[in-house]
Order: structure tokens, then sequence, then C-alpha cells
């Protein structure tokens, strides 16, 4: 003798008609249970048009430098910022602040912090207990390590 046992009777968890076929919520719908057709194509339909708005934003937000704030109207005055000045990576510059990012990095890296001269081919980083950012000449080395100690 076979047991049958009855098929457990699935309603849709929006509008709550038995469900003949069921769709799975997906999780960034944050629903639980079961779809029926309708409402998993206008469930699709909402996520997807969210999605666009918010890439929407986003190409918006990206057309202001992170740096002054001022919107960037055209494609020419966009800049990426370069990856060793340590900004974010989607971070768009104006000409201005780019240039002058550029003149920042290019001095951090070739120009003494203290004294401000040309570094030659050997550079002397400073010692993190020294809370000096930057790299020195030897003799700006020498002295901070002489009064240091």
């Amino acid at each position: 003798m076979h047991l049958f046992r009855k098929k457990e009777i699935l309603r849709c968890c929006n509008c709550d008609i038995v469900l003949n076929h069921k769709y799975k919520s997906k999780p960034e719908w944050e629903m639980q249970g079961f779809l029926c057709s309708s409402c998993h194509i206008e469930k699709t339909k909402e996520f997807i048009l969210r999605q666009q708005d918010q890439k929407e934003k986003l190409k918006h937000a990206r057309n202001i430098c992170t740096v002054c704030k001022k919107e960037l109207p055209l494609e020419s005055d966009k800049n990426k910022a370069r990856w060793q000045w340590n900004m974010e990576h989607s971070s768009i510059l104006c000409k201005s602040c780019f240039e002058k990012k550029a003149q920042e990095y290019e001095k951090k890296l070739n120009y003494c912090n203290l004294c401000n001269n040309r570094l030659g081919f050997i550079r002397y980083n400073p010692k993190p207990k020294w809370n000096i950012e930057g790299q020195l000449c030897r003799r700006c080395w020498d002295k901070q390590r002489e009064i240091r100690h």
C-alpha cells in the first residue's frame, strides 16, 4: 500500500495567488518565499530600474572633481588620479588639481622634505617615529638622527 502525501499548496509571497509554477526571489530583493510569474517579472523590472538609477547617479558623481568639488562638464577637463598618489580608484580631478597633485608628488619624490634641496642618487627614508613624510638628504637625515639620540 502506497501512502501518498498531499502536495503542499504554495502561494505567492507578494500577491498570495496559488502557484502553478514557482519562482525564487533573488537575495537582493529581500523577500522570503516564492513568486508567481507576473510578480517575478515585476520585481525583476524594478530591480533593473533601480540598478540603472544607481549607475546614473555614479556617472553624475564622477563629473565632480574629488579635490575641489568643481563640476566637470567637458570630457577634456577630466583627469584620472595616478595610482602613486594613494587616492581612491575612481577619483577624477580637474586640470588644475591634477597639476597640483603631480607637482606635489614630484616634489615629495625628488626633493628633501626638510631643506628642499634636490635629492641625489642616494635617498634616505626617515624613521617612522620621527613622523616625517617624504625622503631626506644625507645632511638632514644625520641632523635628525643626532637630535633624536
